[in-house]
């Protein structure tokens, strides 16, 4: 496994993918960047090895552009060396950058093979979270030409896996259909049994990365409306919120609109200890605002909100409205509004029905449908096929 913008503990390259490997008896490496030297074996008995990169800007494209414009070391191909040593009979990696030596890895002296697992339409994902306008024409040019390259040279490689269908379209122009896999991103939480709403510590809960798209500013405000009418209630939002200005924003809007007993700030916890945090919670939200990525995506909250029997107040387009709506898991808004969050909010924990209807068909809609166990087998299928004709 390769990444570049993935921790060494990433939810799918390492707790679904790695470790689905590590499980049917491959010897599993990751290999990534941060800000230290690492490499070690993991409790999993997977070897982690960590490349320390110095960053420049946070955006990861002006990082790239910086360091060409500045004639900075190519971390990537230090990245190359390692797996040239490595010697390993498949490198699956994960982010756009390493397509810069993707075709380099497929022709390493020793014929590996090489897989390509594209997790977000990246150009629309640039483009979606870009704040400057000074720089958004930039940041856009430089994401078109990396969104051309990634499909031309997937052509040298042995596999694409896509994360979902949307994303598998744009490579059937360039990939022999065999070449070309959707593996979703779906959950390795077992569903729980269904668990009354009472003994709770919190009323509804964000889990994740939380940014200007994700929501934050929107919940803040529907909390104060939810206030209004259970004057006790109780919002977390847990997760990283990278940009400083953001944070500042929403502990503004926390103070300004009176909201410290009522909306906690709290920071990431470990994969691990994720059903535990959501067991804690009665809703889960998923407010993403209507920007391209959105559209498309499947973000991996929802079916983690549904195996822990949360019903879901999310937004009402894409991918995830169909799952909430189709399974009756929860209440699609309007993620601009917050009124709609808020009356959602208020009509799951005062309608005792509802809540357990929509929390029964959350976790049976994971038994049955959304859990990793399914993609497992696509990706075991993928490295037998590898492997099928030959003795490596």
């Amino acid at each position: 496994m390769i990444s570049s913008l993935h921790g060494l503990y990433d939810d799918r390259v390492y707790w679904k993918e790695a470790c689905s490997l590590r499980n049917h008896g491959y010897e599993v490496m990751h290999v990534t960047l941060g800000n230290q030297d690492l490499d070690f074996i993991s409790d999993e008995g997977i070897r982690l090895i960590q490349i320390r990169k110095k960053k420049y800007f946070k955006n990861p494209y002006l990082d790239i552009l910086f360091r060409r414009l500045a004639c900075r070391p190519d971390i990537y191909r230090k990245i190359l060396s390692v797996c040239e040593q490595l010697k390993a009979d498949v490198y699956h990696f994960h982010d756009l950058q390493i397509n810069r030596i993707g075709e380099r890895l497929k022709h390493l002296g020793h014929h590996p093979r090489v897989i390509y697992d594209v997790h977000e339409d990246y150009y629309e994902l640039a483009v979606s979270n870009h704040e400057h306008a000074l720089t958004a024409g930039l940041v856009a040019a430089y994401a078109s030409r990396y969104s051309r390259m990634e499909k031309s040279v997937s052509r040298s490689y042995d596999a694409v896996i896509a994360a979902v269908p949307h994303i598998a379209e744009q490579f059937r122009r360039t990939l022999a259909p065999e070449k070309l896999h959707v593996l979703y991103n779906y959950t390795t939480m077992q569903p729980v049994r269904f668990i009354p709403y009472h003994n709770k510590s919190y009323d509804a809960v964000y889990s994740g990365l939380m940014n200007k798209n994700r929501g934050g500013l929107e919940i803040i405000k529907a909390a104060a409306l939810v206030r209004e009418t259970i004057p006790d209630v109780r919002i977390l939002i847990a997760g990283p919120v990278p940009d400083a200005k953001y944070l500042k924003s929403l502990r503004k809007h926390i103070r300004k609109l009176g909201l410290e007993k009522n909306v906690v700030l709290k920071e990431p916890v470990p994969y691990r200890d994720m059903e535990k945090l959501l067991m804690q919670c009665r809703i889960g939200l998923a407010i993403f605002l209507p920007v391209p990525v959105f559209h498309f995506g499947i973000q991996v909250k929802t079916f983690e909100y549904m195996a822990c029997g949360l019903p879901v107040v999310c937004s009402n387009f894409g991918n995830i409205r169909v799952f909430i709506s189709e399974n009756d898991a929860g209440i699609p808004v309007d993620p601009l509004v917050p009124v709609e969050i808020a009356e959602a909010v208020i009509r799951l924990l005062n309608d005792s029905e509802l809540y357990d209807r929509c929390s029964r068909n959350g976790i049976q809609a994971v038994q049955q449908k959304y859990s990793w166990r399914s993609e497992e087998k696509k990706l075991i299928g993928i490295y037998h096929d590898f492997f099928k004709d030959n003795n490596r």
